[in-house]
């Protein structure tokens, strides 16, 4: 994976999609939500999490992933 795939919701990545990229990238739910830390998240219509994109490159930049970039705020 070069770059974060294009999220699923207008919002961003549901927790379904974002389950499937720490999969490939190889990173735990559990170190991921550590990096992610207390945050805000939005809900899909149908009741799934949705995580902001920019809270996500956070959380892979405070991991030292590749694909992480380091937003100072969102």
């Amino acid at each position: 994976m070069n770059q974060l795939p294009t999220p699923n919701h207008p919002y961003g990545y549901p927790s379904s999609q974002l389950a499937e990229i720490l999969k490939e990238l190889k990173i735990s739910k559990q170190k991921f939500e550590k990096a992610f830390g207390v945050n805000t998240c939005s809900m899909s219509e149908t009741g799934e999490t949705i995580y902001y994109p920019c809270d996500v490159e956070r959380a892979l930049y405070k991991l030292g992933h590749k694909l992480g970039i380091n937003n100072m705020w969102d």
